[in-house]
């Protein structure tokens, strides 16, 4: 800091010589013709030569720092000491007008004192970064001034000679407080710039790693471009974390974080930027050039450093997952949306996988890419619709019911599935329309239904709690039965409990539902979390025992097993149990035989178009597999 302030000295100083010594310069020559026309003789000349040839120097010396490429703090200071040198020396050159005037008793002699406090004020002026440059310049000559008129004695001179002396010191007294001052303004300037770069490291770092965050990856990407390609992205997961902190606690959290963060950084590639970017998601960007593994060792590498057991977390293994990507040239965007794609696809491998994202890969996020940027267009114009898969009773084959299933038929990729729609739909923030959209559909249903007559048949739709949880479903649910005319009693609404939510909230939706005559149904039963706990709740009607209980339920003793276990448990609450996914005859006759009346699946049907759907008649159909296999949706549908 000490090395700015004095270069900001010296260029203040040196600004303020291109204004003083001109004003010097013409001042001294007004002098001169004073002098010459009053008789003076070569002394004056060689006074005013002595003072330009001074100037001159100055304005050499100021010139000579604006090219100057030495900015050691030694080398300015050097430089300030030649200007106080030469300062000092124009004042001895002024003070030698005391001899022109004859110890100022010329008649002249009141117009160079006024010329010399001028000149005087002036340099304290346009010197006040460096105090010795005036006071070396105003001391000699006003010194020599007050000697001269004390010596010519008199009250009025004496009056003069002390005025001159006050004069002198408030100009020291100034000089001194313009470079304290100025050096203060300038101390302020660095430490505000130094403040500014620290405030602005400090949003490019993650505090608690210390490597870059998202917007330092973003401006490291730039100088990650000036080396030469292809580059690699590699998108780091961590499997098992969440455990840690619920097991351990957040601050042993932290420090596992630290830790691995420094192992990623003792094996990265000379030149390598590493970044944390999430929870527990870390970013290795390197040149490909630069690494002396192939990118897939490196990722191997690196996973097992990170799944090398920690010997404070007894009873947690946490690994890693990676997702790579390779470009010729940094796209941050381009690959973290890619390296992205192929982290979800070592994931689906298992734990302490990694994945290079290939063809197969960008067809697959080309794909997804499509559905999202054509979704809305879909629903909009009723390409995407609602199917309805019979429910149907295992002793008199009765359709009483029918499950709403998203069907969408792409112009390009062909029959999308559920979950595809409705991944599609929650990150393009168009699931609340899409649900809507299914539940506008089962009111459609209802109303055909009932002009039927059946008003004993229900309409089941798919929620998840976290559709519950974030909009208001119920509201719009609620309304529109009442809009349309619509029996609440013939609409269920099928609940998964795919995931742990804010349960106070979802209960309240619920209840909503439910008191308004809704039936609730707890979908998928035995996958989702504390389904047991549920059952105790009176709210729900039914449960649906999920597939993979029950498909080939004929050949396995343990789900048959497992199965009665969940009909005795529905009919000593009093809740109805049904079985999804049934296929072949056999399972049929095994859950007729357990006590399950109620079933659904290609045995008897496939989803089918709202029409067909509606002239269904299970006791003499023929069954018709549709080509999507498993078509179900879990959540929206």
């Amino acid at each position: 800091m000490e090395a700015g302030i004095l270069r900001d000295q010296l260029a203040n100083l040196a600004k303020g010589v291109f204004i003083s010594m001109p004003i010097g310069t013409v001042l001294s020559a007004l002098i001169l013709a004073v002098k010459l026309l009053s008789g003076g003789g070569p002394a004056s000349v060689l006074w005013f030569t002595a003072i330009a040839l001074i100037n001159g120097a100055r304005v050499v010396l100021a010139v000579a720092q604006s090219d100057a490429a030495d900015d050691r703090p030694e080398a300015v200071g050097a430089r300030l000491s030649l200007y106080g040198l030469l300062a000092l020396a124009s004042g001895v050159a002024w003070s030698f007008l005391a001899l022109l005037s004859d110890g100022y008793t010329t008649s002249q002699a009141p117009l160079y004192l006024i010329v010399l406090a001028g000149i005087s004020a002036g340099s304290v002026t346009y010197g006040t970064s460096y105090a010795p440059a005036s006071i070396n310049f105003i001391t000699l000559p006003l010194l020599t001034a007050a000697g001269c008129v004390l010596a010519k004695g008199g009250v009025e001179n004496y009056v003069l000679a002390f005025t001159i002396l006050l004069f002198l010191g408030g100009m020291i007294r100034s000089a001194l407080l313009g470079q304290s001052r100025f050096r203060e303004t300038s101390r302020l300037k660095y430490e505000a710039r130094e403040l500014a770069a620290e405030m602005e490291g400090n949003s490019r770092r993650d505090p608690l790693t210390n490597l870059l965050n998202r917007y330092g990856l973003e401006q490291a990407i730039h100088e990650l471009g000036l080396s030469d390609g292809p580059f690699v992205a590699m998108l780091i997961d961590l499997d098992g974390f969440k455990s840690v902190n619920d097991t351990y606690g957040h601050t042993v959290g932290d420090d596992l974080l630290v830790k691995v963060a420094r192992r990623i950084e003792d094996h990265a590639p000379q030149g390598a930027t590493v970044a944390r970017i999430g929870g527990d998601e870390f970013v290795l960007l390197f040149s490909a050039g630069r690494s002396r593994q192939p990118a897939g060792e490196l990722a191997s590498t690196i996973i097992a450093a990170i799944a090398n057991p920690d010997p404070e977390l007894n009873s947690v293994r946490v690994g890693a997952s990676i997702g790579i990507y390779q470009a010729e040239k940094p796209r941050l965007t381009e690959m973290l949306l890619k390296a992205d794609f192929a982290l979800y696809a070592a994931k689906r491998g298992g734990r302490n996988e990694y994945y290079l994202f290939d063809a197969g890969l960008d067809a697959a996020l080309e794909r997804k890419n499509r559905i999202e940027r054509d979704l809305r267009g879909a629903i909009e114009a009723g390409r995407l619709c609602s199917w309805f898969q019979p429910l149907v009773r295992l002793d008199t084959s009765a359709v009483v019911g029918f499950e709403a299933l998203l069907r969408w038929h792409h112009d390009d990729h062909g029959a999308i599935s559920p979950p595809e729609i409705v991944t599609a739909a929650r990150e393009t923030g168009l699931l609340s329309l899409l649900t809507e959209t299914v539940f506008l559909n089962c009111c459609a249903m209802i109303g055909e239904l009932v002009r039927q007559g059946r008003r004993d048949v229900r309409v089941a739709m798919n929620l998840s709690p976290r559709e519950l949880e974030a909009g208001n479903i119920d509201d719009m649910i609620l309304t529109g039965l009442k809009a349309r005319g619509v029996p609440a009693a013939m609409l269920e609404i099928e609940i998964t409990e795919e995931a742990p939510v804010d349960r106070a909230r979802v209960d309240e939706k619920v209840g909503h539902l439910a008191d308004a005559g809704i039936s609730i149904v707890l979908d998928d039963f035995g996958t989702g979390f504390s389904t047991l706990v549920s059952l105790k709740d009176s709210r729900i009607r039914k449960i649906k025992i999920d597939k993979d209980f029950v498909r080939d339920l004929a050949k396995s003793v343990e789900d048959q097993a497992l199965v009665e276990a969940v009909i005795g448990l529905g009919r000593t609450l009093g809740i109805e149990v049904m079985a999804e996914g049934v296929e072949t005859d056999a399972d049929r006759m095994i859950l007729r035989s357990l006590g399950c009346m109620i079933a659904q699946g290609y045995l008897f049907s496939a989803a089918l178009p709202m029409r067909d759907a509606l002239a269904f008649d299970a006791a003499g159909a023929e069954v018709i597999f549709e080509p999507l296999r498993n078509p179900r949706s879990g959540n929206a549908a």
